[in-house]
């Protein structure tokens, strides 16, 4: 299992009533180490894995009042990130008929990571009021992008996505680079009567890298139509580029535009008071310029099959893909005092993206049905518990060439079938009960909990068990469904611990 640290620091400061001063300090330190059991005929990999990382941003955050109506916002910040990933195959290179050894100096060097990522940003925010009417807000943004990666798959691999089971795809790739990106935005807000109101403005961005510029509208409105009720309405339209690691991955990705989205955003809400809310939304976000596959005219980034456990996948790419994600939601807060709390949700919507065949399929975060319950109750300021209870559509998975993978005995997806199949449905119930002691103006709060209480077998997705074949009555010889493992998400898991408050 992964073993990760984390650490956050936050401080305010105001040396003067007009001024006040924010730093905050994040990050945290992760590894894992994955040794593939070699006698083991269930183990569903070959791939041994060594990861290491680390994620850190620090910033700080001053705020200056200039009159009752107006003040700006300068924000300074730093953001580094590291990855180290080392993979080894414990089988012979290409098609094998024999597992090796797992002696280190038999196994076979098939993929090599360091990267590392820094952005470095300077953004200033001014708001301003001109009487009860107007409302403006305006900012610029600049930063700075360091890239540093050395990635090397050299003999390429058995690649999942395709029948031929020669090595494809190698790929070697050691960008050092800087870019720059700069944004500027402008909104204003106008109260047209004591309850309507009308929002306008846009934002211009300038990507470096590429030499891409974008202007981008947005607008909205809201009415409040009785005391507890009232509508909601936006458009807006976005721009953003993909990861550098696609963008560099290839020569041809460096090409990769800007992806393009524009969203629509509509919704009611019931009830708003003092007690509680209610509400329902509804959206639609269409995407252009999406990177898709150029080898497998059905892929895009965003159905990318999952390889957990296998070697990494750089396809070249081109920005000709689009996608269509909408839907609607449910949702309602009450509280009963200082005791009781509940929140709730449920919603519907389909999240679909197309690749070089224009054909819209499921994308890897396609839920149709997601619904979530959340509380808490103290019973007293000494003892409280919290509980939340989540259920969605199962997942989508993208289903094997059975009769293939079983003569090659290895993965091999149905790229035909880009998530056309889908798991059984999630279901979890966490909960967490807590007493608190007070020393003085300190506090010290214990805690026990429960998460996956009832123990549900949510269902990760299906797995080639390549080690199965070698079994002198392998059943994968009758039924090639045989050599498939289900693996599930996290079992029933206990948690307690101690914070301090001071």
């Amino acid at each position: 299992v992964p073993i990760y640290s984390n650490a956050l620091v936050r401080a305010k400061w105001k040396p003067e009533p007009a001024d006040e001063v924010t730093i905050l300090s994040l990050g945290g330190l992760d590894s894992i180490d994955i040794t593939p059991a070699a006698i083991d005929p269930a183990e569903t990999s070959t791939i041994q894995v060594q990861y290491g990382g680390y994620r850190a941003t620090a910033g700080v955050r001053w705020q200056h009042i200039f009159s009752p109506d107006a003040f700006g916002v300068l924000t300074v910040s730093d953001t580094e990130q590291q990855e180290r990933v080392n993979e080894q195959d414990q089988f012979f290179d290409g098609p094998s008929t024999q597992a090796r050894s797992l002696k280190s100096d038999v196994l076979t060097p098939v993929y090599f990571e360091r990267t590392h990522d820094g952005t470095t940003a300077l953004r200033y925010d001014g708001f301003f009021s001109a009487g009860s009417k107007l409302t403006m807000i305006s900012g610029v943004a600049l930063h700075e992008f360091r890239i540093d990666y050395d990635i090397a798959q050299p003999k390429g691999e058995q690649s999942v996505l395709s029948i031929d089971p020669a090595p494809r795809d190698a790929d070697s790739f050691s960008p050092d680079f800087s870019t720059g990106e700069l944004g500027a935005y402008a909104e204003g807000t106008w109260k047209v009567a004591e309850r309507w109101s009308v929002s306008g403005g846009a934002r211009a961005q300038i990507f470096q890298f590429g030499g891409y510029t974008s202007v981008t509208p947005r607008v909205s409105s809201s009415w409040r139509f009785a005391a507890h009720a009232g509508m909601h309405a936006s458009f807006g339209e976005y721009a953003q580029m993909p990861p550098f690691v696609y963008l560099t991955a290839w020569p041809q990705n460096y090409t990769l535009h800007p992806i393009r989205a524009r969203h629509f955003i509509a919704g009611i809400d019931l009830y708003e008071g003092s007690r509680g809310r209610l509400g329902i939304e509804a959206y639609r976000k269409s995407y252009r310029d999406y990177p898709v596959s150029t080898e497998y005219p059905t892929l895009s980034l965003a159905n990318l099959v999952d390889t957990l456990g296998q070697q990494f996948l750089w396809l070249p790419m081109t920005s000709r893909g689009t996608g269509l994600a909408q839907g609607v939601e449910l949702f309602g807060e009450t509280h009963m005092g200082d005791r009781l709390l509940l929140q709730g949700n449920i919603a519907y919507g389909r999240a679909e993206y197309a690749g070089l065949d224009g054909i819209l399929r499921p994308g890897n975060f396609d839920f149709p049905v997601v619904m979530n319950v959340a509380g808490n109750y103290r019973f007293s300021q000494y003892y409280g518990s919290s509980w939340r209870y989540e259920y969605s559509s199962g997942r989508p998975y993208t289903p094997y060439l059975l009769q293939i993978s079983e003569a090659q005995n290895r993965p091999v997806y149905d790229v035909s079938k880009i998530n056309e199949s889908r798991g059984p449905f999630y279901s979890r119930f966490d909960f967490q009960f807590e007493r608190k002691f007070f020393l003085g103006s300190r506090q010290l709060i214990t805690y026990v909990g429960l998460q996956n209480a009832f123990d549900r077998e949510n269902f990760l997705g299906y797995f080639w068990m390549p080690r199965l074949t070698y079994l002198r009555n392998s059943p994968c010889k009758v039924n090639p469904g045989a050599c498939l493992s289900a693996q599930y998400q996290m079992k029933r898991f206990p948690s307690f611990g101690v914070r301090y408050v001071f």
